[in-house]
């Protein structure tokens, strides 16, 4: 499946002397990942992760996250904003998990960071390869569960909700495996653009937007590994 934003960014190519590097996309990577630690740090410390922060952030980091989807020749100055907000968000969500549960926070990082790790040396092995139909197949997966979440969402407003997807116990646990898995193929998705990025050729502005998108789905894959483990402390 052709990533339609690299078609868009490539037709920019003519504007750019400087064309996108693994090098390029890697450091700004461990930048944007460095803000949000930074930023999370300040907020815990400050005493600024409550709840509000995290509703307040997740609105602004939405947006923002939006705005570089439809725009990302913007990430270069957005992805930074994003960084420090989706920090603030993830302070405040993992203050409140911690409070609950000791070491649960420590413990989604490490599985984080050892799960995007072990997804970067399986595809630079070439033990998965990332086609049209891999590509395909986790957009659909992908979208099967942006539904669900907000079908649950919209139903929360006539008071129904599915707690057996959020609570302890053998559905919960499955579905958020399920879950992990798929935004653990999002990883493989995100390593093949970057990899068709440098080999296209496209503006060194575009490393930025790569970058970004890896991104959101380290954070959206931290956020469903601290579920998980929650609903493995219930049990």
């Amino acid at each position: 499946m052709a990533n339609p934003v690299i078609s868009k960014v490539k037709a920019l190519q003519t504007y750019s002397s400087e064309t996108a590097t693994y090098a390029g996309v890697a450091t700004k990577s461990f930048a944007l990942v460095a803000i949000v630690i930074i930023s999370a740090l300040v907020t815990w410390v400050m005493g600024y992760a409550i709840p509000m922060t995290a509703i307040v952030t997740s609105i602004m980091g939405f947006i923002a996250a939006l705005t570089i989807s439809f725009r990302p020749t913007w990430a270069g100055f957005l992805s930074p904003l994003y960084a420090i907000l989706e920090g603030m968000f993830l302070a405040a969500v993992s203050a409140l998990f911690a409070k609950m549960y000791h070491g649960i926070v420590i413990n989604a990082v490490m599985i984080t960071f050892g799960i995007a790790i072990s997804a970067a040396l399986i595809y630079a092995r070439g033990y998965v390869k990332v086609n049209e139909g891999f590509m395909r197949a986790v957009f659909i997966a992908t979208l099967g569960i942006a539904i669900t979440y907000l079908i649950e969402f919209i139903l929360s407003f006539f008071g129904i909700r599915i707690p057996q997807i959020h609570q302890g116990g053998t559905i919960g646990i499955v579905f958020s495996l399920v879950v992990i898995g798929v935004a653990t193929l999002n990883l493989f998705v995100d390593y093949e653009n970057i990899n068709q990025s440098v080999r296209q050729g496209l503006p060194k502005e575009y490393e930025w937007f790569c970058a970004f998108s890896l991104l959101v789905t380290l954070i959206w894959l931290y956020i469903e590994v601290l579920n998980l483990l929650r609903k493995l402390k219930e049990e």
